[in-house]
């Protein structure tokens, strides 16, 4: 996105997290996504309409063959019926090379920039010479363990036809029909019991893919390594019950106390997810699960560990185009028919609270791309996604066009907690202007009153860029005292949004002798200087900073600490309304920032002895009731608790025999994913109804959200 060169000379090809995460704020970075001395880094890179991720690499290898190339591109599984050719902006996944660590200078974010500049020469100049000047852009993801990378070329290197599990192919031969589940989670437990057949001499999981697992020279994937039905079913024969030998064989458990994998652990989310939505179930119909095929994708715990959601995209995305392509191996083995409409319901219980939600999320657009070309060629392909538990964590706030008139100024109010050992972010989303755009001024501001230091003022614009790109309007060090402890970063995100990104250090480092964020209730004034009158309203999010289940960072969640905002009723109970028009913070649009496209079905959560939604269940935006329900609105739910003095429900832990209640959106919607993936095998299809969507505002109670499913 830069063709104008920034002062050092050299384009910025990366994004604003990344300009923290790996420049700036690099130091507060846990060790394992440390540039320094890597040589595998994961990224998501955005092609210009009508090129292909093939050519890409092909053209890099070519470069890098004539003596040319710093680094060369390394293709994950590549889904075959993904688009050739699109006239839009598309996204890939790749492995970025950039050789033998000890052989160069260690890696730091201005030399992947030059790296990366030059990597996309080749298809700049093809793209010149037929009067295009769009240029490449690169999402880094994280570095990547080399043992963890095979010396593949591009692609999976597994020529080997998989075969049918035999009885099940007979059951289709008596017209039996077949769905495929697929699950991508973290600590999924593969050998568990629950996902053998109604036999039990054999497992239903087709495929597992341990994303972040040491590779074999054998391997038939780029990174991690993959487990097929024959393989998983060897290694049970192999140990028997003896479930840690399995997975420590298999090298599905990582040694870090901090961010290992949770397959160490009693439970694991993917346990409970993986069960929920394919498990076993006394009494309940076995013979029909046998007609439901696993395929399982392990993304690596480190990615699971960062709530940001900005270090997900090449992993997620690499595990839906694994999840295509095994499915039509799985259509030619059961079916006789790689192109047999074979169904398939993935469930993927993540998610994230910043973004643009309107779909246009870049990670959402490739979602939304490749399930779309999927259906289009008559295979059913449906997404399951929570909607997130967010809808009271004071996360989302919209500044009214009508409060940020030019001459005005507007205070948000962002609480940074004490004792937070990871780094906070906060989004401002700007409506992009074409002519005559509105100027802002942006001062940020301490607990104490003390405002930071930039080398010049804060001013950005709404002006829409060129396509063929620039470098960020605005990309400045933030500092207190002489010593950087945030960064501000303006881009233009895409022809609808400019999106403002404001990252400050951890309030409480793990390395003492650095530089911290002071805790407490900062203010970033927004103030409108110039240019025509906003039309819409500014959009707020902090991105998501916990520690999920089962892990362990030491991160504590920032949030928009808005003394307007109304969190509880009079008697004390959690308010489960709206915010009066005055407050900042908003409940509606809340929503899961990854499920806000129209490829997702997503799912909220509620209580079981009473059907009523959980007052945590992130909404979609208020619509008027001449506005039917369409993508970023709940239209599904399910049981996430029993009721409000028994949080959670049962489903497997990682070992066979054991349970554990867990709480939350991503419980609820593998059981929507289970109930959606037996209506294509039961002779008897449920009737479904449809769900009425009307969020309150006032004083209604928010049990007029979703209705549960079944």
């Amino acid at each position: 996105m830069h063709s104008d060169l920034p002062p050092d000379g050299v384009p910025r090809l990366t994004g604003a997290y990344e300009e923290w995460t790996f420049g700036g704020g690099a130091a507060y970075a846990l060790a394992d996504i440390a540039l320094t001395a890597a040589r595998f880094v994961a990224a998501m890179v955005s092609l210009p309409a009508g090129t292909h991720p093939h050519q890409f690499a092909a053209e890099v290898d070519r470069r890098a063959k004539d003596g040319n190339g710093a680094a060369r591109v390394i293709l994950p599984v590549i889904w075959s019926g993904a688009p050739e050719q699109s006239h839009e902006t598309t996204y890939w996944p790749i492995v970025l090379d950039f050789d033998d660590p000890e052989a160069r200078d260690p890696l730091d974010l201005l030399q992947i920039n030059r790296t990366l500049d030059d990597l996309s020469e080749p298809l700049r100049q093809i793209l010149n010479a037929a009067g295009r000047k769009e240029e490449l852009q690169f999402q880094l993801n994280s570095p990547m363990r080399k043992q963890s990378v095979a010396a593949l070329n591009s692609g999976s290197s597994d020529p080997s036809q998989h075969t049918a599990d035999s009885a099940v192919k007979a059951r289709l031969a008596r017209d039996a029909r077949l769905v495929v589940m697929a699950v991508i989670d973290d600590g999924l437990p593969f050998a568990h019991r629950n996902f053998l057949n109604s036999a039990g001499d054999g497992t239903r999981i087709e495929f597992c893919w341990l994303q972040s697992s040491d590779t074999t020279p054998a391997g038939s994937v780029v990174f991690g390594r993959e487990f097929t039905r024959d393989a998983i079913d060897d290694l049970v024969a192999a140990h028997g019950p003896d479930e840690d030998a399995i997975y420590t064989r298999a090298g599905a458990v990582e040694a870090s106390r901090r961010h290992g994998s949770t397959l160490n652990h009693v439970a694991s989310h993917g346990s409970h997810v993986l069960d929920a939505a394919a498990g076993l179930r006394p009494a309940a119909g076995q013979d029909d699960l046998d007609l439901m095929r696993i395929i399982a994708v392990q993304l690596p715990a480190a990615i699971t560990a960062d709530t940001t959601g900005f270090r997900k995209d090449a992993f997620v995305l690499s595990a839906l185009h694994y999840i295509f392509d095994r499915a039509d191996r799985l259509g030619a083995a059961y079916l006789d028919d790689e192109a047999a409409p074979l169904p398939v319901v993935i469930n993927f219980s993540y998610g994230f609270t910043g973004g643009p939600h309107d779909g246009s999320d870049r990670l959402e657009v490739a979602i939304a791309s490749l399930i779309a070309a999927r259906q289009a060629q008559g295979k059913p392909t449906t997404l399951v996604m929570p909607s997130g538990n967010t809808f009271g964590d004071r996360m989302n706030g919209t500044i009214p066009a009508d409060r940020l008139r030019t001459g005005m100024s507007y205070p948000i109010p962002w609480r940074l907690q004490p004792n937070d050992r990871t780094s906070s972010y906060l989004e401002i989303w700007l409506p992009a202007a074409a002519e005559d755009a509105p100027q802002f001024g942006l001062t940020i501001t301490e607990p104490r009153g003390i405002a930071c230091q930039t080398t010049s003022p804060l001013a950005l614009t709404c002006a829409m860029q060129p396509r063929s790109g620039s470098p960020p309007a605005l990309s400045q060090q933030l500092t207190l005292s002489g010593k950087t402890i945030g960064l501000c970063v303006v881009e233009r995100y895409n022809d609808a949004w400019v999106r403002v990104v404001i990252a400050l250090a951890p309030t409480e480092p793990g390395n003492p002798a650095l530089p911290a964020a002071p805790s407490g209730r900062w203010t970033i004034a927004l103030s409108k200087t110039a240019g025509a009158e906003l039309d819409a309203p500014v959009a707020c999010r902090i991105q998501r900073d916990n520690d999920p289940f089962g892990y362990l960072r030491g991160a504590r969640q920032s949030f928009f600490d808005d003394d307007a905002d109304l969190r509880f009723t009079a008697d004390g109970a959690v308010s489960r309304i709206e915010n009066a028009p005055v407050a900042f913070v908003r409940r509606l649009g809340t929503l899961n920032g990854l499920a806000t496209h129209d490829k997702v079905s997503v799912v909220a959560g509620c209580y079981g002895d009473s059907g009523r939604a959980t007052e945590y269940g992130a909404s979609g935006p208020l619509r008027s009731a001449t506005v039917p329900a369409g993508a970023g609105d709940v239209r599904l739910a399910a049981i996430s608790d029993e009721s409000t003095a028994l949080r959670g429900v049962l489903a497997a832990g990682t070992r066979s025999g054991s349970v554990v209640r867990l709480s939350g959106t991503s419980m609820a919607a593998p059981q929507v994913a289970r109930f959606l993936a037996m209506q294509h095998i039961s002779p008897a299809k449920a009737p479904v109804q449809a769900i009425p969507l009307r969020h309150p505002v006032a004083d209604a109670e928010l049990s007029e959200r979703p209705t549960r499913l079944g």
